[in-house]
């Protein structure tokens, strides 16, 4: 390849691996974020649909 196709390759290659990355990251963060913090109450989250309904 000449200079400047293998330069823009390296640049797509950077490109592919960040996303890769920030993908990955991602997934790692939420996963850890849904495991640490507490899951809702459905009778609490039923109890707020009741008094949004009777306050209309």
């Amino acid at each position: 390849m000449r200079p400047d196709h293998q330069e823009f390759a390296d640049g797509v290659k950077l490109a592919a691996i960040a996303v890769v990355s920030a993908v990955v990251t991602a997934t790692v963060v939420i996963g850890a974020g849904r495991m640490v913090l507490p899951k809702p109450d459905p009778v609490a989250e039923a109890q707020a649909q009741l008094i949004q309904t009777v306050s209309r």
